[in-house]
């Protein structure tokens, strides 16, 4: 039974889908972040930069939106403009924004600058294509366009048609609005995630929504009910405990922030993203030797390739990808692992893609990157190693300890009964081996402190008082 689980809470909406009892979607949206994807803005040209074909426009929204010219577009500073969120702001870098305005329905995304008819890659059958083809262009307005998606296959023409009025009328609104006022302005926004999940996530495949909130309840079987899909059990879940806990889906959800993923057969990955790409890394674990280690490795190889799959849709990371197999000799090989990942890829919405498989098994991928991803959401730069995952080792600290006592010594400035404060792994690290060297070297009485609260690299050197109390000394 394929379910979608919707959690609501005041300070966040949380969403997963479980497909043949495996946790395939999970996505978080927290209501005091900015998420601007999907909204369409009037918005003033700041800056023109020439040399890469860009601009930077005022959203009114704190950080100026990054534009990509097309070749031979022009822009003048001051200019008015539609433009429509497609990447939220990272870091330093501001939001990516677009002139080709789409506004998604349930069976069509409208593209009102536009000109042509498209359909979903998902819609294979060549005679529904042109017959869905044929009779969209009749129902498009002159000089728009229109991508009819992979739900508008098993729809009736009445429901695709008033999909698609109510999405002209929508941009009749905004168009509208953009005529009022002056100055950088929102004129669409976004749906929120619980309603989106409907238009994005049902398919004719979900037998049930599972929600925790009576009101979000209530939307769904309404949104339902008029998409003609009456056939979907909404669900109000009452429970005292945490929905995904109680349907045990928390274990799944705690382990995407884990570097290592265990494959069935004994083999692992190892999730490393950066800035630049996400690299995986596949490991067969204890692989067998002999006769059997070729068809071992291969078998890690097909089950790397399904999980990656799934964790970069879980993990919603995007951008560069690339997966390290254990090593393929043979080309029937190298292409069986390629088509598994373009399966498993072929239900992803964020349309990955296999771009090659290197001499050195390197098979390198994209994935769409629109909002934070999972990591971006949960975490933040660690305040202790700046973001590079390592902090110094107590070693390290004992020798920067020894190279100022040496260096503040020599210069006659310290006294020789000393209160010397570290953090409590630098604290165990000396009591155990370095403390001794430094008194004997130095020929001073060190008394040794722990303090939690100071980073690993930090240390104070005091000196102390009879009473074994510091008084005014050094800070490194």
């Amino acid at each position: 039974m394929n379910t979608i689980f919707v959690s609501v809470r005041p300070e966040e909406t949380r969403m997963g889908t479980v497909e043949d009892d495996q946790l395939r979607d999970y996505a978080v949206e927290r209501n005091s972040a900015d998420n601007l994807v999907g909204n369409v803005y009037r918005a003033r040209v700041c800056n023109v930069v020439p040399g890469i074909q860009a601009a930077f426009v005022d959203l009114n929204t704190g950080k100026n939106g990054f534009l990509t010219l097309k070749k031979g577009e022009t822009l003048s500073e001051g200019q008015m403009l539609l433009v429509q969120v497609v990447k939220d702001a990272r870091g330093s870098k501001g939001p990516a924004v677009t002139r080709d305005i789409t506004l998604p329905g349930r069976y069509v995304v409208l593209e009102p600058y536009g000109s042509r008819v498209s359909l979903s890659r998902k819609i294979s059958c060549k005679t529904k294509r042109k017959e869905l083809r044929d009779w969209a262009r009749e129902l498009l307005p002159d000089h728009m366009g229109l991508v009819l998606r992979t739900a508008a296959a098993h729809a009736e023409e009445d429901e695709i048609r008033a999909d698609l009025e109510q999405l002209l009328r929508n941009w009749d609104v905004l168009v509208r609005r953009s005529k009022v006022g002056r100055g950088p302005q929102l004129l669409y926004r976004e749906l929120d995630l619980a309603i989106r999940l409907v238009r994005d996530y049902v398919t004719d495949r979900v037998e049930r929504i599972i929600v925790d909130e009576e009101k979000t309840c209530r939307r769904l079987q309404e949104m339902l009910r008029d998409m003609g899909l009456p056939g979907i059990q909404v669900k109000l879940y009452r429970g005292k405990e945490d929905l995904f806990t109680f349907y045990r889906l928390d274990e799944d959800i705690e382990s995407l922030s884990d570097r290592v993923v265990w494959l069935p057969g004994g083999g692992y990955l190892v999730i490393d993203c950066t800035e630049a790409m996400t690299v995986i890394d596949v490991n067969s674990g204890k692989f067998s030797t002999g006769a059997d280690r070729d068809a071992t490795s291969m078998a890690t190889n097909r089950e790397a390739a399904r999980e990656i799959a799934r964790q970069l849709r879980l993990r919603d990371i995007g951008g560069i990808i690339v997966a390290d197999f254990i090593d393929m000799d043979r080309e029937e090989e190298q292409e069986e692992i390629l088509q598994i990942l373009k399966k498993e890829f072929a239900s992803d919405k964020m349309k990955p893609k296999v771009i090659d498989l290197t001499q050195l098994n390197l098979v390198e991928m994209t994935r769409m990157k629109a909002r934070k991803n999972l990591a971006g959401i949960l975490y933040t730069t660690c305040p202790l190693c700046g973001g590079s995952g390592r902090v110094e080792s107590p070693e390290t600290v004992y020798v920067e300890i020894r190279r100022r006592l040496r260096s503040t010594f020599l210069q006659g400035k310290m006294s020789h009964a000393l209160l010397l404060t570290v953090h409590p792994l630098v604290y165990s690290w000396l009591r155990q081996q370095g403390l001794r060297d430094m008194e004997q070297e130095f020929h001073c009485s060190l008394k040794l402190a722990s303090d939690p609260s100071l980073e690993v690299g930090v240390f104070t050197l005091l000196t102390a008082d009879p009473e074994g109390t510091g008084r005014e000394g050094e800070r490194q």
